[in-house]
């Protein structure tokens, strides 16, 4: 049996396969360990007629630890350690990265909790299939890891089923609410126009604004020849042309380029656009880019989706008294490294799943 001081790396690691999309759990994809000393019975949070205990919320805590490791480690390569990052306020708001983790954790509890307390405004149910994937998933989560991984993590199939459960039950939801969003999206909305940019910088202070306020005189002059190109100006002058889509919507282009391009035709360039900082030239390429308009429109559909998801649960929310007892949140502890794996394994993986596998 491992012991609960100091930090480490132990034995028991389980990987899982992406399976069925009936238990989307998002990506546990290494060891998990919850600390030792925690009362599973105890009261982790409450809300108006429910209780989250401390096994369901160290669990899912740590679950939480294992998939962000897992994404360091990836980012880092697959080397370096994360023993020392969870002290570490990355965000720079004053919260440890070990903090913050699980209140990203307890405030899934909270959506997941509130949402089951929905399920018949949405005629949702857990059906008796849905109980038997379960049921097997959490064997197969238990049977995959050593018994000291699963001491270590408090888990016991009661708990693994509770939280496949509160998974399954979100993603049904997230689906029967998102059904009623809007998805006729006009052509006007869904409209990309593609266009090709020369920028030049003349910001103050710049060592170069000099040198391309005269660039940009000179384009601007070579634009206005008979069958000269933005492309070829562009060359002449050992400028690049960059190419980019935009909407109606757009806000991330200067107000000012935005304004040009809105004014073209399709093969159209403009004159000299001079900001504060830059100095512009641009060219409508398409009015209409066929695979960037169909993309928006899916983004658009998406986000009208999530923003219903969204102002559905915060009604819900609202008054649910919704309150974490943080002295029991406290005793949950990310000393032990949840990730021990080779990097050039296979990471893809859901938590309860038909192909859970034992590295040990």
């Amino acid at each position: 049996m491992s012991k609960c001081s100091g930090r480490g790396h132990i034995g028991g690691t389980m990987k899982a396969k992406k399976a069925m999309a009936l238990i989307l759990a998002g990506a546990l994809c290494a060891s998990v360990f919850t600390g030792c000393g925690i009362n599973k019975n105890a009261t982790a949070a409450t809300m108006k007629n429910q209780t989250v205990t401390m096994g369901v919320a160290n669990f899912l805590c740590r679950y939480e630890q294992a998939a962000m490791e897992d994404l360091y480690k990836m980012y880092l390569g697959g080397s370096g350690s994360t023993d020392n990052i969870w002290s570490k306020d990355l965000s720079g708001n004053g919260t440890t990265l070990e903090d913050s983790t699980k209140d990203q954790a307890m405030e899934e509890l909270h959506e997941m909790y509130t949402l089951q307390q929905h399920m018949s405004d949405y005629n949702v149910e857990i059906t008796d299939d849905d109980k038997a994937a379960i049921k097997e998933a959490a064997k197969k989560f238990i049977s995959a890891n050593s018994k000291e991984a699963l001491d270590e993590m408090g888990a016991t199939e009661d708990v693994v089923e509770e939280v496949l459960t509160l998974y399954t039950i979100r993603n049904k939801m997230k689906t029967a609410i998102e059904a009623d969003a809007d998805t006729n999206v006009s052509d006007e909305e869904a409209n990309m126009r593609a266009y090709s940019m020369v920028s030049l910088d003349i910001s103050e202070g710049s060592d170069n604004a000099d040198a391309n306020k005269k660039i940009a005189d000179k384009m601007e002059a070579a634009l206005k020849e008979d069958g000269a190109t933005l492309d070829k100006v562009a060359q002449d002058n050992d400028q690049k042309v960059t190419t980019g889509t935009y909407d109606a919507d757009n806000d991330t282009l200067d107000e000012d380029v935005k304004k040009a391009l809105d004014g073209l035709k399709e093969g159209e360039t403009s004159g000299l656009i001079e900001t504060s900082d830059k100095a512009y030239f641009v060219r409508i390429d398409k009015d209409t880019d066929e695979e960037a308009t169909k993309q928006n429109r899916t983004t658009i559909i998406n986000q009208r989706k999530d923003d219903l998801y969204q102002e559905v649960l915060s009604g819900w929310q609202k008054d649910d008294n919704w309150k974490v007892d943080e002295k029991a949140i406290k005793k949950i502890e990310f000393k032990n490294s949840l990730t021990h794996q080779d990097p050039n394994a296979s990471t893809e993986s859901t938590m309860g799943t038909e192909n859970a596998e034992s590295t040990q």
